[in-house]
């Protein structure tokens, strides 16, 4: 089976000082992570707590991390936050005042818009995922992004839609939370400016299951492709499948959050040929390949690509701690 892939290169910009580096504890030093673990976001969640567990592997065998002197064994601690608000902010509690962490890696920009004062206030190291531009302003000190925002790539992804993917008119397809609101009017935005026309956008709940109501006024407006943009890969797998039960032959486009597999895995391969998709990394790679035959030990699966923003993200977050002393 044949999947087009549009490649971009996340980009890791920790500008971490000594002054917000506190809170090493006497022989261990923990991280913890705020990610869908489980529902339709799991393998991007998987990913963001997985990622950092490796690293801390890898530098534990080595005798740990080596600080002013003194070495500490890496610890990650994981909770699930279901894709809510509500649960990141009882998962960040837990973490701060629990297990006293002064570090953690926040995937969604759901959980990292709810935390972000408490970031900020707490003085709590915070490296997120968000692909979301408003979720970190100047005024932030703390919070700190992990790879490339939506806005960055967009555009040329679009220009690229438009040369590679045949006809013009273009559905946009997000969740209903912040997240699939600015993707929303960012893909809009780029599509528009590519010369393409945009018929419609529509909104889905994270929890929603049968997409066939959504679908069918989708596919009575005739669209040349439909962008899934920020939806899950597993949900937009599903959404490729009953799409194609419904009798739509057009192309479906995946402009936000990586995972090819975990598409086909919920689409089928009949189903799920040709939808273009892009890539957080490359496949070749031998740095990936090793993470990914780790990963694959532990969890049994291929790891959704977004696995190298967190590995190689918490990688600076512990050189910066190791450089300040």
């Amino acid at each position: 089976m044949k999947f087009k892939t549009f490649v971009t290169q996340s980009m890791v910009g920790l500008g971490l000082s000594a002054g917000l580096l506190a809170g090493v504890s006497a022989e261990t030093l923990k991280i913890g992570v705020i990610a869908p673990l489980t529902g339709g976001a799991a393998p991007w969640g998987m990913a963001a707590a997985q990622g950092p567990k490796i690293l801390a592997a890898d530098i534990n065998a080595k005798g740990g991390l080596e600080v002013g002197g003194k070495k500490y064994q890496i610890e990650i601690v994981a909770y699930d936050d279901q894709y809510k608000a509500p649960d990141a902010i009882a998962a960040y509690k837990r973490l701060t005042t629990r297990e006293g962490v002064k570090y953690v890696v926040i995937l969604s920009t759901v959980a990292s818009v709810a935390l972000r004062q408490s970031v900020e206030d707490d003085k709590i190291v915070a490296l997120t995922s968000s692909g979301v531009a408003k979720t970190i302003d100047p005024n932030n000190k703390y919070m700190f992004r992990l790879n490339s925002i939506a806005a960055d790539y967009l555009p040329s992804f679009a220009a690229w839609t438009k040369d590679n993917v045949k006809g013009k008119r273009v559905m946009i397809v997000n969740p209903n939370d912040e997240s699939g609101w600015d993707q929303n009017e960012l893909a809009e935005k780029s599509y528009k400016q590519a010369g393409l026309e945009v018929i419609g956008r529509e909104l889905f709940e994270r929890t929603q299951k049968d997409f066939q109501p959504m679908l069918t006024r989708i596919i009575a407006t005739k669209p040349d492709f439909i962008d899934l943009s920020a939806s899950p890969p597993a949900t937009a797998g599903l959404m490729i499948r009953q799409g194609r039960e419904l009798g739509y032959k057009g192309v479906f486009v995946k402009s936000g959050g990586a995972g090819p597999k975990d598409i086909v895995a919920g689409a089928g391969n009949e189903s799920a040929e040709g939808t273009i998709n892009i890539l957080y990394a490359d496949p070749a790679n031998k740095g990936y390949q090793r993470v990914v035959a780790e990963y694959k030990k532990a969890v049994g699966q291929d790891p959704n690509e977004i696995i190298v923003s967190f590995y190689d993200g918490v990688n600076v977050l512990l050189h910066a701690i190791q450089k300040a002393g």
